[in-house]
């Protein structure tokens, strides 16, 4: 239930007394916490009772989303057809039987969503670009679930803190975020105590404060300074929670829940982790935390055996732990027993479990979310038909991290010629200028849907939008050979370490994104995966390894480590982003304000557009009796002519439905 019934009789520890309230409680946010403004009868309440009180309890179902990314509907705008997939219009229907299902066990429901929510599909982009065309449609979706509260995520900041506040706006709930000090967003609140009705086990109806706050990375300082610097400040998370939840306490929140923008790490992250989620459930203060940003689920097998973790349960120590997955994949869980125990006058909580809840094959999207969506889905889909370029011959990634592809070659390509023609005339023009290639569509956590695969003919925005799902920008940064060695090294990362005449090894460590493997155009390089790699997967050099980079040439020629260069790169890795090292601000030579699908277009329309498909800037370099299986598409398989080097040999398909690959390298 939402607010207050028209008259509520009402017992507290002490007696029993009847008011009709006007209002919810209100929420004074500042700097220094949130604070409740109670009802003014709360604190006038007669001692009738001669005689100690029996404890009761009550019952909290806390539902949530997180990393929907846009997700509304299940429709591939890439492809243009109709989906069978995720949405939150069929997740719509979860959410509205777990609220009568709980109201059915006198339960009280809470609906919140953990961020990265406005950026993701192209949906998402057109609203960002276009606000003038159509109202929020995320905004309207969440408003017509009743979403109790929201917290931020790192990529809601991607368009521009402009669009994120045209986003936000639309709202009706509180938006959170602990750690996030920005005068441009003056609706994000650091924390909101929510004031609920309880239905107790003996029978009365009494009110719960619930305390609820966010955090997300520090790290999304770094990943978004071109948006964030002299506009806003993203302080360290964890002492910032830590503050809050205790202001939470303070100002009489009976129950604490974090929106905790981060997941639990399947390794050591080093001494700038940002999945800190172990760390936020052990916060003295907190009730239930609510994790996301890695797309991993828990409870479950993703993090079956991380030490410290039940993940068969759900739960960190004491505390209970939902992590939705991504894209309106699940519903996350937490139901809350609370016992109050009238001689210490607080509530406590009792008992808890946590669980994900699917969608039914049955389930249909949802017809007033489905409905609510339509205006802003006719108008992205009108825009991504746009016919924008032709391509010479079809395009795909599915071996993308097995062998040079054309898809990373045209992102690179169109990096170099945006930088290319941005510092003609300038003494940037006089540096060797190399160019950076990585695609996202490599399969991994989204599944064997996860690839490009173009045609040859015609190019809408529509293939531009698959080629390129985040809103990062081109830049460049000026680096020499050194740096470029390093870069390469922790690209090399990706794959697992092989052993010779191992049998079925898989060639690619499962939980390293592969948005993370660069390659490096306009150098020449060999990968040996047989060796350990140089860095962990937090990005530290580990003593002692030389690392998998061989044999590096420019221009035919060893590359010198003190040779200078202008590469092409985006505003992502610029900051970090993909384990890589920040490069400060002298060594960014441009920043730009185009976005990289912007620079695709006019990339395609230029007449050295087809030269990209035979540039091979690496190959594999290993010890005979190598072995390793690549997960790719299902369709990859009509096209192994194209790996005949490595020998290929299908080998059935995995239980998450990617077609398994033999190479032999």
């Amino acid at each position: 239930m939402h607010g207050f019934a028209d008259k509520i009789q009402k017992e507290n520890d002490s007696g029993s007394w009847t008011f009709q309230p006007t209002h919810d409680l209100v929420c004074k946010c500042s700097r220094n916490g949130c604070f409740s403004e109670m009802h003014p009868e709360a604190s006038a309440i007669p001692n009738r009772q001669s005689s100690p009180a029996a404890p009761y309890t009550a019952r909290i179902t806390v539902l949530a989303t997180s990393d929907l990314h846009m997700q509304l509907t299940d429709f591939d705008y890439a492809r243009d057809t109709p989906g069978s997939g995720h949405s939150l219009a069929r997740l719509a229907r979860v959410i509205r039987r777990e609220r009568a299902g709980a109201d059915a066990e006198n339960s009280t429901c809470l609906l919140f969503d953990n961020g990265d929510t406005l950026q993701g599909t192209p949906l998402a982009g057109y609203f960002a670009r276009h606000p003038e065309s159509t109202d929020n449609p995320m905004a309207a979706c969440m408003n017509a679930l009743a979403y109790d509260a929201a917290g931020l995520g790192n990529h809601d900041f991607d368009h521009g803190l402009p669009a994120l506040r045209r986003g936000l706006e639309g709202f009706s709930m509180p938006v959170l975020g602990a750690n996030t000090i920005c005068a441009a967003l003056p609706m994000l609140r650091r924390s909101a105590v929510l004031e609920r009705e309880l239905r107790c086990s003996d029978g009365n109806v009494r009110v719960v404060n619930i305390g609820v706050t966010s955090a997300v990375p520090a790290q999304t300082m770094n990943w978004n300074r071109h948006h964030l610097s002299d506009h806003a400040e993203i302080t360290p998370p964890l002492p910032a929670l830590a503050l809050e939840v205790a202001a939470l306490r303070r100002a009489g929140a009976d129950v604490v829940i974090v929106l905790a923008h981060m997941g639990i790490p399947l390794y050591d992250e080093g001494r700038s982790p940002q999945n800190e989620l172990a760390q936020v459930a052990q916060m003295p203060g907190v009730d239930a935390v609510i994790g996301g940003h890695t797309h991993l689920t828990f409870p479950g097998r993703d993090h079956a055996g991380v030490a410290g973790v039940d993940a068969e349960n759900g739960r960190i120590g004491d505390t209970p732990v939902i992590m939705p997955g991504a894209s309106a994949s699940c519903l996350g869980r937490i139901r809350l027993t609370l016992e109050r125990d009238p001689e210490a006058g607080r509530w406590s909580v009792a008992s808890s479990d946590s669980a994900l809840l699917h969608p039914e094959p049955v389930d249909a999207p949802d017809p007033e979310i489905a409905a609510l969506v339509t205006p802003a889905h006719n108008a992205t889909r009108l825009h991504l038909n746009e016919h924008v370029g032709e391509l010479a011959g079809p395009m795909h990634s599915y071996f993308a991290l097995a062998c040079p592809s054309p898809v990373p070659a045209l992102i690179a390509a169109t990096k170099r010629h945006v930088i290319a023609t941005a510092v003609q005339g300038t003494e940037l023009a006089e540096l060797p200028l190399l160019s950076v290639g990585s695609t996202a569509a490599t399969g991994g956590f989204d599944g064997p849907g996860n690839f490009i695969s173009l045609s040859s003919g015609p190019i809408m925005r529509r293939h531009i939008a698959g080629l390129t799902p985040y809103a990062n920008q081109i830049w460049a940064v000026r680096t020499n050979g050194a740096r470029l060695i390093d870069w390469l090294e922790r690209s090399a990362l990706i794959f697992s370490t092989l052993e010779p005449d191992r049998p079925d090894q898989p060639l690619v460590d499962v939980n390293i994104p592969g948005f993370r493997f660069d390659s490096i155009y306009g150098l020449e390089y060999e990968i040996d995966p047989s060796r350990p790699p140089a860095y962990d997967p937090s990005g530290q050099r580990r003593p002692g390894e030389a690392g998998r980079i061989l044999n590096v040439t420019w221009q035919g020629r060893p590359l010198d480590p003190d040779q200078e260069f202008l590469v092409a790169t985006t505003d992502h890795r610029t900051g970090g982003g993909g384990a890589l090292k920040p490069f400060a601000d002298e060594d960014i030579a441009f920043r730009g304000h185009a976005p990289m699908d912007e620079g695709l277009v006019e990339y395609l329309r230029s007449p050295d557009c087809h030269e990209v498909r035979d540039t091979v800037p690496w190959k594999f370099r290993t010890p005979g009796g190598c072995a390793a299986i690549l997960l790719t598409a299902p369709d990859a398989l009509q096209h192994l002519d194209e790996i005949s080097a490595y020998a290929p040999e299908s080998c059935g398909t995995s239980a998450d439905g990617f077609a398994r690959v033999r190479l032999h390298l």
